[in-house]
């Protein structure tokens, strides 16, 4: 093997994500016995201690909040005084900034049933008075609004449309901290007669908002992201000709501590009756195919309303909510990817509910995941709010890695004068590795061993066989083994 080759690393099929370190299905709000808890929203503050949002109520509804004090959550709190004319407040969407003060957004539905999207933030003392975030009369139906903070910015995303029965759009409000008031809103989908909606962003550490929504008529998940001067794109998240599937919907979206975009989204697998979950992320180099995250198989059930998490690339979490499995049953799982494969799914809740629904989740400093939901127990007439969380870490068995029909090799820009490549190889043969400039030569060999059949991966440090940087451009990996190539193309940035 030459000097320059790093070592090849065999993806195994188990994966560190969890085993028995799940505390149980607990509850978080303090049971009245007359009210229904619904539709929650986690985050952390700088201290790391958590708090949640929720909509108490379903006719008159308001906000209430609860933080972790350690051991328990404390007594449920108001979320300050409705606004006049206001009637319910739901769905709250909570993010802390750069500074560790917490920020909401909801949606206020008003006397006249017109919806707008309002918005609060923590003061130390107590929550500041809700404030319109869209512009006063543009639409009258704004809701299902999501807020995300980063790079010292604070955005919201929501649907608009003049009416219930008109096409949506999706649009985005920035808080102008200056001025201490929402700039004008800005549509984010593009300005035609086709249906955008279920939208949610996340901001990276420089302040850039990333949005993605669904478009109901053309049934993908787009994405966009504002550069300053003004909306890019839209493109498609999703692939629908290599998954094989329909019906996208409800797509959420995160961004990780190196700036790689995690989503997830629901969908129609190839052959299913019932939805599933799937995921791609963006490092940069575009959007991965679709892959499906649930391993049921056997029952097609409603996998839907889901959630994502992730700190790194090895550490994504997403869960959903099974509808129909048993009788009036609906339950909350999660599943764990560490970059390559994703685990079997696990079961959050308990059976002593039986409408186990809107899980939510974030990871706490340590990268656990902590997730949320709400759930109708068999001796309450109201739903209540409930957690889980993994207070430690264990070996979980991984859904088996598909079984290799043919050689293959992607390529991954994995931070700056790097590259990624995960390949299989389908027979056990001498597997070799090269890399090539546009002009056909040979700047780099990464690797050649000796490899069973199986996936694996590889990285180049980005040095060329002369030991020197390779410039910035375009390259070539070419993967041969068994008296087969396999080819992809990759842009490689500046060291």
């Amino acid at each position: 093997m030459r000097a320059n080759a790093i070592r090849l690393v065999f993806a195994l099929t188990a994966t560190a994500a969890f085993g028995n370190g799940w505390v149980g299905q607990q509850m978080v709000n303090r049971p009245d016995g007359d009210t229904c808890d619904l539709y929650a929203s986690i985050a952390f503050d700088a201290t790391g201690r958590h708090w949640v949002v929720w909509s108490k109520n379903l006719c008159d509804s308001t906000l209430v909040y609860s933080r972790w004090d350690g051991d328990r959550w404390t007594p449920q709190q108001g979320v300050g005084a409705d606004a006049p004319g206001v009637v319910i407040r739901i769905r709250a969407s909570l993010c802390f900034d750069s500074s560790g003060r917490a920020w909401l957004t909801w949606t206020n539905q008003n006397l006249d049933n017109s919806l707008d999207v309002a918005s609060s933030f923590w003061t130390d003392s107590g929550w500041s008075p809700g404030t319109q975030v869209n512009t006063p009369s543009a639409n009258s139906i704004n809701s299902a609004s999501k807020m995300a903070c980063g790079g010292g910015q604070v955005w919201c995303v929501w649907n608009g449309a003049p009416t219930d029965v008109s096409p949506f759009s999706v649009f985005a409000g920035r808080w102008n901290s200056l001025a201490g008031a929402w700039e004008p809103e800005m549509q984010v989908s593009p300005p035609d007669s086709t249906y955008h909606w279920w939208c949610d962003v996340a901001v990276d550490a420089a302040g850039t908002p990333h949005v993605v929504w669904c478009n109901g008529d053309r049934r993908l998940i787009f994405y966009s992201y504002y550069d300053g001067a003004g909306w890019r794109g839209p493109t498609a998240v999703n692939d629908t000709v290599a998954v094989g599937a329909t019906g996208w919907a409800d797509p959420h979206i995160v961004v990780d501590n190196a700036g790689v975009l995690h989503v997830c989204y629901t969908g129609v697998a190839q052959g299913a009756t019932g939805r599933d979950i799937f995921y791609s992320r963006n490092d940069g180099t575009g959007w991965t195919p679709s892959v499906r995250v649930t391993s049921d198989t056997e029952y097609n059930y409603n996998e839907w309303y889901s959630d994502i998490a992730a700190d790194r690339r090895d550490n994504v979490w997403i869960v959903w909510e099974r509808q129909n499995e048993g009788a009036d049953q609906f339950r909350i799982y999660a599943a764990h990817s560490d970059g390559w494969l994703w685990s079997k799914e696990q079961r959050l809740d308990n059976d002593s509910a039986y409408y186990d629904v809107n899980p939510a989740i974030c990871l706490d400093t340590a990268g656990l995941p902590w997730v949320v939901w709400n759930a109708h127990l068999y001796t309450a007439p109201n739903s209540d709010l409930f957690f889980n969380r993994l207070v430690e870490t264990g070996i979980a068995e991984s859904k088996p890695a598909p079984a290799v029909r043919r050689l293959s090799v992607r390529a991954h820009v994995t931070s700056t004068g790097r590259a990624r490549f995960c390949y299989a190889v389908p027979t056990a043969d001498v597997a070799r590795m090269d890399i090539y400039d546009r002009l056909g030569r040979r700047v780099a060999v990464i690797a050649e061993t000796h490899s069973a059949a199986g996936q694996y991966s590889a990285e180049w440090n980005g040095r060329t066989i002369n030991g020197k940087s390779a410039p910035t451009g375009s390259y070539v990996c070419r993967l041969q083994a068994g008296g087969m190539n396999a080819t992809c193309s990759f842009v490689l940035l500046s060291q």
